[in-house]
């Protein structure tokens, strides 16, 4: 018997958009990438700091800056081309919608409002009186998406069985495993993709309703 679905989660960076990390675009707006935030996240990659660490590192970057101009780079980042229609069609279909992103609340806040999203969870940056103090607020770490999944499962009283979940990266795959099914979107790496459920690669997120377990729509 195919299983009741009553949501989908998404992954943010390279799933909704197209932008693979938030955290580097800002970076690369504001010419600070190539100096010493591109070296932060090979240290994180080779293992030298921590996931906590990396993020610290990132935000103090941003340290005397007006939110608002963070804000400003954010609210430029395009969706995934069929991103609206796809939330959109989910929600028509009776199933919560949300996101859980390692990425920042900044542009987090943004999806909320316009697509309506039933739940959200992503990191902060830390700001007093609008200006960043160069902290942040750890809300998802990497690898660990699973908990924000059972979180939402919590609040919403949603079996985590009846969850489909959408991301693209290995700090996925938690997400994938607390899941009942999941969608591996244009993996960035094999573990990625052999983690999930179905593998689908394309541009549009519209083409995933003909992949997910449910009374999608065909191709058009």
């Amino acid at each position: 018997m195919t299983p009741n679905y009553r949501a989908v989660l998404f992954d943010l960076d390279g799933t909704l958009t197209e932008v693979p990390s938030v955290w580097q675009h800002i970076h690369e707006v504001l010419g600070l990438w190539q100096d010493e935030a591109a070296r932060h996240q090979e240290a994180f990659r080779l293992g030298t700091i921590g996931y906590r660490e990396f993020c610290e590192r990132d935000a103090a970057h941003w340290k005397g800056m007006k939110e608002s101009r963070l804000r400003a780079i954010t609210d430029a980042i395009p969706y995934r081309p069929g991103a609206r229609d796809c939330v959109a069609w989910l929600q028509r279909s009776g199933l919560l919608v949300g996101v859980i992103s390692t990425g920042l609340t900044l542009l987090l806040e943004r999806l909320l409002d316009e697509l309506d999203l039933a739940y959200g969870i992503a990191n902060r940056l830390v700001a007093r009186h609008g200006v960043l103090t160069g902290g942040v607020k750890i809300n998802v770490e990497h690898g660990a998406k699973g908990e924000a999944v059972d979180l939402f499962c919590g609040q919403f009283g949603v079996d985590y069985r009846e969850v489909i979940s959408v991301g693209d990266s290995d700090g996925d795959i938690s997400m994938f495993e607390h899941s009942g099914f999941s969608v591996a979107f244009n993996p960035t790496c094999e573990k990625t993709g052999d983690a999930a459920s179905v593998v689908h690669r394309g541009r549009s997120l519209m083409e995933l309703l003909t992949v997910l377990p449910l009374d999608a729509p065909g191709p058009h």
